[in-house]
């Protein structure tokens, strides 16, 4: 649903009550339309009931922000998911290697002195 058909169903439904508003709740509608519209600037656009209406004004700076906003946002968790996923991923291959190693070698290696040496050697 774009503008004009959002301005023009509220239009409608503000219509169809009309008819059981009291006189007094009137006159208080008019007054506060009058004191708007008084303190109302005009930007050179010309608003008509249901067409045009806007509650930005053409202004809509915070929008394009917001949604540059949204992309960076959006695009930090993309990265973020990526980055946890790769020190996942070590740690899983870490436990592996460890497994393995614990594994093949018997508990008298770990106690021999020359294991440290034998470690080292290609």
């Amino acid at each position: 649903m774009n503008e004009p058909e959002l301005g023009g169903k509220v239009a409608r439904l503000l219509n169809h009550g009309l008819d059981d508003i009291k006189q007094s709740t009137l006159n208080q509608l008019q007054s506060a339309r009058r004191a708007a519209l008084q303190n109302y600037q005009v930007t050179g656009e010309i608003v008509t009931a249901g067409h045009g209406v806007s509650a930005r004004g053409g202004d809509d700076w915070h929008l394009r922000t917001g949604k540059w906003l949204s992309l960076i946002m959006l695009l930090f968790a993309f990265a973020s998911v990526v980055y946890w996923q790769t020190f996942q991923q070590g740690d899983d291959n870490e436990e592996i290697d460890i497994m393995l190693l614990v594994d093949d070698l018997p508990v008298n290696a770990y106690l021999d002195d020359e294991f440290d040496a034998w470690l080292d050697h290609p």
